[in-house]
């Protein structure tokens, strides 16, 4: 009876060894076997940290929120860091290096960072925090509430920002006829469609430049032809890190001009609108958590932000010698004096 029992026992591990064997090439996770090392997010960036604090404040932040699910640096999880360097052209490479790290997944912190980890793997988990695409239309999922890929995490493919930007310039700038636009083609073009959409229903004249690089922010000002009456900036990661500078040159030639980044007001652009950024991140450690808990992204839904805010320089209007409408005032979540 032992004897028996001692085979069928050698043949049950024997099965259980196969099915392991089987499983783990298909994605049995190691957390359903008991985690044997600790777990690899990849993290893209535009630039790196040391370069842009406040997008290390975004990533400490993420980090946390991902600590106070249970995944703690040095713990159970590493942290693996890759970024263009400012420079869209290395993205892909800095893509194909997390791929080859094979790390369990990877947080894209931009538009341009998801296209090129979409590009370089459709097995790795990806989160992101892309404010200037739409995924459905670019096939980065099926649709919001089942991605059915390798995709999830916050998106913002919201068209009707564009008329809030002509609504606030229009407000500060009676007449408004003629309104320049700087767009990073690396962001994708669903913002720069919907401001020619409005634009042309508001009978309002268009000059479009492309800037992809810092260097770049001071010539595409100096070619504003035809006097421009107003300037809107297209989100992006370059464009949301030079947002001081984009503030200075707004105000050194004398133009008003709004963007989704905050910061463009609080350092000295007349007005921004846009969501609020620490939110996403929250929400991206929650989506990889949830992730390396053993959950599949094409099963997780994604979401669109949902905390806007309005900020108003008013120190910059009075030089630049425009009068904000007390309407607009009313609005705003924050008034700089």
């Amino acid at each position: 009876m032992l004897r028996t029992r001692l085979c069928m026992r050698n043949q049950i591990t024997a099965v259980l060894l196969v099915a392991l064997c089987i499983l783990t090439p298909f994605g049995w996770t190691e957390q359903a076997w008991g985690q044997s090392r600790p777990a690899r997010v990849g993290i893209l960036s535009f630039s790196s940290t040391a370069d842009d604090p406040r997008l290390e404040a975004f990533i400490d932040l993420f980090e946390g929120k991902l600590a106070e699910r249970g995944w703690v640096e040095g713990k159970n999880v590493m942290f693996e860091y890759q970024n263009a360097g400012g420079d869209p052209s290395r993205f892909s490479g800095a893509a194909a290096e997390l791929v080859r790290q094979n790390v369990d997944v990877i947080m894209a912190a931009s538009a341009p960072s998801l296209h090129a980890a979409y590009s370089a793997t459709k097995a790795i988990p990806i989160v992101t925090t892309d404010l200037t695409t739409d995924p459905i239309a670019l096939g980065y999922a099926q649709s919001y509430a089942r991605p059915g890929g390798n995709v999830t995490g916050t998106f913002l493919d919201a068209p009707e920002f564009a008329g809030k930007w002509f609504n606030l310039l229009q407000a500060m700038v009676p007449g408004l006829s003629r309104v320049s636009v700087l767009w990073d083609p690396t962001a994708g073009s669903t913002h720069l469609k919907a401001v020619r959409s409005v634009a042309k229903s508001l009978g309002i004249k268009l000059q479009i430049i492309e800037v992809q690089k810092p260097g770049e922010l001071d010539a595409a000002f100096s070619s504003l032809r035809d006097r421009p009456q107003a300037v809107i900036l297209l989100p992006s990661p370059m464009i949301f890190g030079q947002s001081e500078q984009l503030a200075k040159l707004a105000l050194k030639h004398q133009l008003p001009a709004t963007s989704m980044a905050l910061d463009f007001a609080t350092t000295g652009g007349v007005i921004a609108y846009g969501p609020e950024l620490q939110s996403p991140f929250e929400r991206s450690a929650n989506f990889v958590a949830r992730i390396l808990d053993g959950a599949k992204p094409g099963e997780l839904p994604m979401e669109r932000p949902s905390k806007f805010r309005l900020v108003v320089n008013l120190k910059t209007a009075k030089t630049l010698s425009i009068t904000i409408p007390q309407s607009i005032l009313l609005r705003a979540n924050e008034v700089i004096r």
